[in-house]
This record gives structure tokens, sequence and C-alpha cells, in this order.
């Protein structure tokens, strides 16, 4: 038998993350996540824009949860505009 680590879903909260990402005029790519209000980033690469936005969510639910707040989540999330593309970021804190 080993020794492995276990959590429970208690123990580490997941989140569901609606991302919509675009290119700017410059050739840049840009993302806003659709379903907490003020997070958004311009990239390079559609990568780039995820990562962080990825750490950019997690700080901001981090810092809810710590004050132990609701996180403000959006529902329903902002409508996509025509240029840009929907993608969805299962998020572990």
């Amino acid at each position: 038998m080993t020794d492995l680590p276990t959590t429970s879903k208690k123990d580490q909260p997941a989140f569901g993350c609606v991302v919509y990402v675009s290119r700017t005029e410059s050739g840049r790519t840009r993302g806003r996540v659709a379903n907490l209000e003020g997070v958004e980033t311009e990239g390079a690469t559609e990568r780039d824009v995820l990562s962080t936005i990825v750490r950019d969510v997690r700080a901001r639910i981090s810092e809810h949860m710590q004050r132990e707040e609701e996180v403000p989540w959006l529902d329903p999330p902002a409508e996509k505009q025509p240029d840009e593309m929907k993608r969805f970021l299962p998020l572990h804190l």
C-alpha cells in the first residue's frame, strides 16, 4: 500500500472559468473572463493569456475565500462578442 496524499472536494475547491479570447488590431491576443468581472489581459499568444488569467482568477478566488466571502460570479456570464472565441477553464486552487 502506498502513502499517497489524498484530498476531498472540500480540500481542493474547483471552479469553472469562462474566458472569451480575441485578437487585437495589433495582432496580440486578448482574453477576458466572462463569469468574473474585472479579469482580462493581453499577451503574445493564447497560451500566455490563459496562463495569466488562471493565475489572476486563482488569486481573486483565494482573496474572497480568505475573507470568507462568496466569489462574485456573474450568472449569466457576460455576452460574447462576434470576434471572440469561448474557452472553458476548470480551475483548482
